[in-house]
């Protein structure tokens, strides 16, 4: 991830590049680029003498980028890595800008892709002595709605049906980089007949549900619904 100060365009924060390569003993020279979402090459480093040692190992490389890399947009971008002049990876790049008036918007929009893609949240969960408690949850998705079951043998997540307010982070399932963070209104689901819908399609969601559709009814008579709505 790439942070930024500011609105758009701005100069990027240093940020740490760490990579693993696997191949043949012997001496490469690296280069790794940074794209725009439209593919064009915005930043570039300086060729630099590498050594592997053999294909039985996985040699781990770090560096810090402290180049300023001026970044003009709030979509994803590619860092792409070369051995030899050969294209050897590429992992995308999420833009961090909490200043800029542009990105809430589209963290949304990421994050409501990832959201799809993946099972798995992150809540901060505000505590009574004032401490935030954080964590993962697997949750039946709407929109921009998500919809957390809590309860005994289902998931376990101290205070939320009485938090105003959660923190919902949001990571990538391709790379596991963290795409943003963003707060999310909270309401008890008090309807049953919409605890039953949104319940049944947590049927399909939920992973390792050892008693089946019988777990509706579990639910039912053991757990709290909550809806998370996120906002930018």
């Amino acid at each position: 991830m790439i942070r930024v100060q500011g609105e758009l365009p701005a100069g990027s924060q240093p940020v740490a590049v760490h990579r693993v390569y696997k191949g043949p003993q012997g001496m490469y020279e690296e280069v790794f680029v940074i794209a725009d979402p439209d593919g064009e090459v915005i930043w570039e480093s300086q060729p630099r003498v590498l050594e592997l040692r053999g294909e039985m190992f996985e040699d781990l490389f770090r560096q810090e980028l402290r180049d300023r890399v001026e970044i003009s947009s709030l979509a994803e971008h590619t860092l792409a890595f070369y051995l030899d002049g050969q294209l050897v990876g590429r992992v995308p790049v999420f833009i961090d800008a909490p200043e800029s008036v542009q990105a809430a918007g589209v963290l949304m929009a990421a994050s409501e892709t990832a959201l799809k893609k993946g099972a798995i949240c992150w809540l901060g969960i505000p505590q009574s002595d004032g401490s935030e408690l954080t964590r993962p949850a697997w949750y039946v998705q709407q929109g921009q709605q998500l919809f957390v079951l809590k309860g005994p043998k289902e998931q376990e997540l101290p205070g939320l049906e009485h938090a105003r307010e959660v923190t919902v982070t949001v990571k990538s399932k391709d790379v596991k980089a963290t795409i943003g963070s963003m707060p999310a209104a909270v309401r008890v689901v008090t309807d049953e007949q919409e605890f039953e819908r949104v319940a049944a399609m947590g049927l399909g969601t939920r992973l390792n549900l050892r008693d089946g559709e019988a777990a509706l009814q579990r639910w039912k008579d053991t757990c709290t619904l909550v809806e998370l709505t996120p906002r930018g």
